[in-house]
């Protein structure tokens, strides 16, 4: 539950508190609510919103990055087969289904549920072949949750929490289990437990996967899980023949580039394709993997054929299908260059393990030790008295060894003190009083 605080007519958002961090509420994000449409009220989100106004909203993005929260009213319950909308009020099937006649057969399983009346419901890509009684079983179980959403709306007392998503266990399982999954391998019993209960009641067929996993080292080291997850915080990850792309992401996009590297295969053209290709797969799967949204634009190496270029475009297109995010891939220009939008999940993998490099600030390098003794002499010259540098040994060193001639002359003016400080960068000397 939260409170709107300031729906602002100019800038179509509403910040609201819900005891925490908050968020904002787009336009795009606001059902509508009981009263006069909102262009007879001052139109617009400060016509739809009320300070003070208690709402529902579902959380729809994480504060990502220096960015606020992502809130809509338009709340939501995923299952594995479907989707619970009560405020859409109707059936609905997923884009990515595309056989007319399976949409079809699905829109009137979904209209046929039981006790689906006046609420909406949008069936998943899992859904595709499913039978009515898969269904109506995750309907069932999605109506219990938002019986009890309500109960803990009906019963809160101010802004906070009244659902939490499912743990990250059941939403893996939830969102990935699919027929062509044998195993699913567990190394806590209470995850095990939890998983087991939630397959009983959504696939009961597929607890027969479910196994804990008795080996003595760390699961992650023995299935070389742990090597794969550091690669989504590197920036170069290599792709097979020596190929390699390098990803960067910057305010405003993110950019991939590809290169060869070793790889060979006589000619510049076979070399490019191949490379390409073998970097279209990994690509795909980096920005699922790393959950890049916005604006990403990829540096494929040039090719001459236009045949070549058609076919990796189909390739690179064919990857990104196992994407669940909605994003949209444009064409390839004349310089290798094919740009994509995505939308974002969440906020990409937890960063809990890496810390800002102190000494680049997250540019990816840092000043050389020439460049910080020649900084620490500029600003030797501009002043009085006594004075102490505290600067890395390397600088020092730099100073001592080619530098000395005009250090003596500072040295003559100024009482200096020297300090060797490891933990200085280099390309920042300090100078403080002694």
């Amino acid at each position: 539950m939260l409170v709107a605080t300031t729906p602002t007519a100019a800038a179509e958002t509403a910040a609201v508190d819900g005891g925490g961090d908050g968020g904002a509420l787009g336009p795009e994000g606001a059902a509508p609510v009981p009263g006069p449409p909102a262009a007879a009220v001052n139109g617009g989100m400060a016509g739809r919103l009320r300070v003070g106004q208690r709402l529902l909203v579902q959380v729809l993005r994480d504060p990502v990055r220096g960015k606020g929260a992502t809130l809509s009213t338009y709340v939501s319950l995923a299952g594995r087969l479907l989707v619970l909308m009560p405020s859409l009020g109707r059936p609905g099937v997923s884009r990515r289904i595309e056989d007319p006649a399976e949409r079809t057969r699905l829109r009137e399983s979904l209209a046929a549920l039981k006790g689906g009346e006046g609420l909406g419901v949008i069936a998943r890509t899992a859904a595709a072949d499913e039978r009515k009684a898969a269904l109506q079983r995750d309907f069932d179980h999605l109506r219990k949750r938002w019986a009890g959403l309500e109960a803990a709306v009906a019963a809160a007392e101010g802004p906070g929490v009244v659902l939490s998503e499912d743990s990250a266990a059941v939403r893996a399982v939830r969102d990935l289990f699919s027929p062509a999954v044998t195993r699913i391998l567990v190394d806590l019993p209470k995850t095990e437990h939890e998983l087991r209960d939630f397959l009983t009641g959504y696939a009961p067929a597929a607890t027969d996967a479910l196994e804990i996993y008795a080996g003595t080292r760390p699961l992650f080291e023995a299935l070389d899980v742990e090597r794969a997850c550091q690669s989504l915080v590197r920036s170069r990850v290599p792709v097979g023949s020596g190929a390699t792309i390098v990803v960067h992401e910057t305010e405003a996009l993110t950019a991939i580039d590809v290169n060869s590297g070793r790889l060979d295969r006589g000619s510049l053209e076979r070399t490019a394709f191949e490379c390409n290709l073998l970097a279209a797969d990994e690509i795909a799967r980096q920005i699922r993997l790393r959950d890049l949204g916005g604006i990403v634009v990829v540096d494929f190496i040039d090719m001459q054929d236009a045949a070549n270029r058609r076919e990796l475009e189909t390739r690179f297109r064919a990857a990104l299908k196992d994407d669940r995010s909605r994003l949209k891939m444009g064409r390839m220009g004349a310089f290798g260059l094919l740009p994509l939008t995505r939308r974002r999940q969440g906020g990409g993998p937890p960063r809990v393990s890496e810390l800002p490099c102190q000494a680049c600030q997250g540019s990816g390098s840092a000043a050389a030790a020439h460049s910080g003794a020649l900084r620490a002499l500029r600003r030797l010259r501009a002043l009085e008295g006594a004075w102490r540098l505290r600067a890395h040994p390397t600088v020092l060193e730099v100073l001592a060894e080619h530098h000395a001639k005009a250090l003596a002359e500072i040295t003559a003016l100024l009482a200096l003190e020297q300090i060797g400080d490891p933990q200085v960068a280099c390309g920042d000397p300090v100078l403080e009083r002694p």
